[in-house]
């Protein structure tokens, strides 16, 4: 006979294992009724609130790591949605995650998207970052897809956080058979061929740091000649048509030279011999040669001095004998000349050099002085004497002009006495007269 305490337990007992069925039965209808997904897809317990019409937007990332559904979504830190789903895009190449968020989670078409976790040994999440300067840009449109067309890419806006599994396996692999161990070998090495070459190494690390500070110092001149290596690398690319038609020419005239061979070896003797004759020439007049162009320096050096005035008068060579100033005066065929022409004898004489006094030497304005020789008439005093005889109506080298220019008169001797209202042959027959009456007296 059971006791009634035994009975409530093994009641209590019935009702808990139907409970537990009953739970059973109703996880598995849950279950099957999510689809093929299984629990993945049931929404995880205090996860964020979506609302009644969350957005969806496509990501495709390189690598999504161990990302999984209904993992979350964080847009600047906070929790904003979560996975949908992750599948292998149409390349084949990478993966399309597609998440929902929040209606009020608007993002730009700048916007970027990382997977990260939340410590290092902590789940994966998808962290939505868009600054605030993106505000004015246009919206992302949720049928494009957020991505990466390659690693580094510039325009990429997908991205994986380093994993600490891969750098703890990094740091594995350089520890255990990784380069650690090769470094020993490498210092000895090191070790073995520096001992005893110390002041040697010092002189070429010096050595090397000038080298590097010429460079740095040429730095514009190397960027500059490789510009113009690029300059001329396009020339030549430009110009490839004509560069193949020489070369396919190039040798018709290679074989032209070679017909012309004799011809060209009897050229060459010819010079040769040429060669030697000047040789000759120029070390048997050897001095004359020197002593002609030290003669020659101080007219080079004027003309260096005056290379200015020379620069400045070239443009009117040109202009000679009509100058620019003529044009405005040209009506058609015809321009107006007008000329003052000064005919009196005396004036025209002195301009010829008549009465200009002796001539002086000029010694070079710049340069080192030429040597002088002292048999030179028209040094230290030496030269000819004034007067009518010995004076010659052309300007003598190096003279240099007298206090008297014209028009003012050279002779004032023989000039008579201004007078007004006389003609221009007054003048000189006066002074004929004035002559004739000082030889009668």
């Amino acid at each position: 006979m059971r006791s009634p305490l035994r009975k409530n337990v093994v009641g209590r007992q019935r009702l808990v294992q139907v409970g537990a069925a009953a739970l059973a039965g109703a996880a598995l209808i849950a279950v099957s009724g999510c689809g093929t997904q299984g629990l993945q897809s049931v929404p995880l317990p205090g996860g964020a609130n979506l609302g009644e019409s969350p957005r969806t937007y496509k990501l495709q990332f390189l690598d999504v790591l161990d990302l999984v559904p209904q993992s979350t979504v964080k847009f600047n830190g906070i929790e904003v949605g979560r996975v949908d789903s992750i599948q292998v895009s149409p390349d084949q190449w990478t993966a399309e995650v597609k998440i929902e968020v929040q209606n009020n989670v608007d993002l730009s078409d700048a916007s970027t998207a990382e997977i990260q976790q939340t410590n290092l040994l902590g789940e994966k999440y998808v962290a939505l970052e868009d600054p605030q300067e993106n505000a004015g840009l246009p919206r992302q449109n949720p049928a494009e897809t957020i991505g990466c067309p390659a690693v580094g890419a510039p325009d990429c806006r997908t991205r994986t956080a380093t994993d600490i599994e891969q750098v703890l396996g990094a740091l594995s692999l350089l520890l255990n058979g990784g380069g650690i161990s090769q470094i020993k070998p490498i210092v000895d090495e090191l070790n073995t061929a520096l001992d005893g070459r110390e002041t040697q190494v010092k002189s070429l690390l010096n050595e090397t740091a000038t080298l590097i500070s010429g460079l740095e110092e040429q730095k514009n001149n190397i960027v500059t000649a490789l510009d113009g290596l690029d300059k001329l690398s396009n020339r030549a690319r430009a110009q490839t048509d004509q560069i193949n038609r020489v070369l396919d020419e190039l040798p018709k005239g290679i074989a032209v030279l070679e017909e012309q061979r004799p011809q060209l070896v009897a050229m060459l003797e010819q010079v040769d011999r040429l060669g030697v004759v000047g040789v000759q020439v120029l070390g048997t007049a050897r001095e004359e040669i020197i002593t002609d162009l030290k003669a020659l320096r101080p007219t080079l050096q004027a003309l260096a001095g005056a290379a200015p005035d020379l620069i400045t008068a070239s443009p009117l060579l040109f202009t000679y004998p009509f100058p620019d100033a003529l044009l405005p005066g040209v009506k058609g065929d015809s321009t107006n000349l007008f000329a003052n022409l000064d005919l009196r004898l005396l004036n025209q004489l002195e301009a010829l050099g008549v009465g200009q006094g002796e001539p002086v030497y000029s010694p070079p304005r710049t340069g080192p002085q030429p040597i002088i020789d002292p048999a030179n008439p028209y040094y230290n005093g030496n030269g000819p004497r004034l007067g009518w005889p010995t004076i010659t109506l052309l300007p003598l080298p190096n003279a240099r002009p007298g206090p008297n220019t014209p028009p003012s008169g050279g002779q004032y001797a023989l000039m008579p006495e201004e007078r007004g209202q006389q003609s221009f042959l007054q003048g000189p027959m006066n002074m004929l007269a004035n002559a004739n009456v000082g030889a009668g007296s």
